[in-house]
């Protein structure tokens, strides 16, 4: 009995052992300042990434004490510590790497830029693959919001009395005070298993959760599916409608009855969930796996390129490319870190060029519209699996928008008796600003058959959960970014 006692102490004293957490940050050696986007591994293939203030935490896989935690930064000297010497929030120090060119196997003569980067493009196909392979990814989104007009005002309404139609125009204004008065500040953090065949993706989310606080947060589609609900649902009919915004016919036959309908069920108050099926994330993610459609990789007429030298990246030696605008048509600046053996791309990052826009559109005084990108940036690591193929290890995407519309809208009711044919006009204006941030860690990657994409099968669909305040204990033993301090305190 007692030797029983002893063997379940020790099992159990195992499981916990194995499942504890490795937390901690990842500091330069020289002024003990956090370092982003170091890359925490353990073991072949699996591990985080530290947040953008160096912390991190990494769920641990394997029991063997020797076992080394790898810490690879883009300039340092990595650092490797066996597990049996990790301490709980231990501060690891990182110093800057030294290398020499003489130190990589080069080619019979030294390569231009240019040169390195037509062999990255020659070989990316072969070194860049997404296939047979599955990949946990913890997926987090910011989107900052920022109106500066929003109105509405309701010129004409057939199926309102004036009253009414004065009533509901000073709800939309009290609407449109509340919208512009402060800015609007949500996340969504998602962790999904991605089974990557040949032409197939297919995800099997883990978790999903939104961290939102809906008295002070405005989505903008939201809104303005509210907005155009409560205008709308007056407009049952089982006629069709014209449709014109400003002098513009938009539709002569255009049945409403459907698009209410979808709009009201939009209203009811129905749990959030996140569809397998629904795979324009994971897209994004392999299409950033294989292709490199960037301009400054394609098009090198537009750009000029600086063979910096020769650096670790991540662990690895990388030629050090640094590119800007060298024509009318280039709008980035950054840097490629290509390999020196492979020639794989181990990282690059990327930014507007200041004062360039990635998408402009003045149209403010014909149709009412204008919009552009002001912010676009991107910032990619790539780790090596098994196969000596490269993966996206992390991702980070950011766009900036503004938007201004100034447009009118009439509804006008096809109905034989005109007298009782329903109208609708109303004007609308919204100007705003629009930020998101997006990034991917890829937590571990594991080669699958070809033959288990008949086998898999998922239910349609996991609940996202909802929550207005940081609960740091949802994803405890999950793999994920450590959490900033913006988040840990959003309210």
């Amino acid at each position: 009995m007692k030797s029983c006692f002893t063997l379940a102490f020790f099992l159990l004293l195992s499981i916990q052992f194995s499942a504890q957490s490795l937390r901690g940050r990842v500091v330069e050696a020289s002024n003990k300042q956090g370092i982003p986007f170091v890359t925490v591994q353990l073991g072949d293939n699996y591990g985080v990434i530290s947040n953008a203030e160096g912390y991190f935490v990494l769920q641990r896989k394997t029991t063997d004490s020797i076992t080394p935690v790898i810490f690879s930064s883009m300039g340092f000297e990595s650092v490797e510590i066996p597990l049996k010497d990790f301490e709980d929030n231990q501060v690891i120090s990182l110093k800057p790497a030294t290398y020499e060119l003489d130190e990589v196997l080069l080619f019979d003569k030294e390569l231009t830029a240019e040169e390195v980067l037509e062999k990255f493009n020659a070989s990316a196909k072969e070194n860049h693959q997404l296939s047979n392979a599955k990949i946990q990814v913890f997926l987090r989104s910011n989107n900052e919001y920022k109106a500066e007009t929003f109105g509405i005002d309701i010129k004409k309404a057939s199926f309102l009395s004036k009253s009414e139609r004065k009533k509901m125009n000073e709800n939309m204004e009290n609407l449109g005070k509340k919208i512009t008065q402060t800015s609007s500040t949500s996340y969504q953090e998602r962790l999904t298993d991605i089974y990557a065949f040949e032409d197939t993706l297919i995800n099997q989310h883990q978790k999903a959760l939104n961290l939102i606080n809906r008295e002070t947060t405005f989505n903008t589609d939201d809104i303005q599916e509210q907005v155009f609900f409560e205008l709308l649902k007056s407009l049952k009919s089982p006629n069709s409608f014209k449709v014109k915004t400003g002098i513009i016919p938009l539709d002569k036959d255009l049945s409403l009855n459907e698009m209410i309908d979808d709009m009201e069920e939009d209203q009811k108050k129905v749990p959030d969930t996140v569809r397998h099926k629904n795979s324009w994330r994971s897209d994004a993610y392999k299409r950033r796996a294989t292709q490199f459609n960037n301009d400054f990789l394609t098009s090198p007429k537009y750009y000029t390129y600086e063979l910096v030298g020769v650096t670790k990246v991540y662990g690895e030696p990388c030629y050090h490319i640094k590119f800007s605008p060298d024509r009318r048509k280039g709008k980035y600046v950054g840097d490629l870190y290509i390999h020196t053996q492979d020639f794989g791309m181990v990282s690059y990052k990327y930014e507007l060029e200041e004062g360039k826009k990635a998408m402009s559109v003045n149209l403010k005084f014909v149709l009412g519209i204008k919009a552009n990108t002001f912010a676009d940036s991107g910032f990619m690591i790539f780790s090596k699996n098994k196969d000596k193929t490269y993966y996206p290890k992390y991702i980070k995407q950011t766009e900036g928008n503004y938007a201004y519309i100034n447009r009118s809208l009439l509804f006008k009711e096809n109905n034989p008796n005109r007298s009782e044919r329903k109208k609708l006009k109303f004007e609308f204006e919204m100007e705003f600003n629009l930020m998101e941030i997006v990034e991917y860690v890829g937590v571990e990657y594991q080669s699958v058959s070809a033959d288990l994409l008949n086998s898999l099968s998922f239910e349609d669909y996991i609940l996202i959960d909802e929550v207005e305040k940081y609960d740091a204990s949802y994803w405890n033993e999950y793999n994920i970014i450590e959490a900033t301090e913006a988040i840990k305190t959003y309210e």
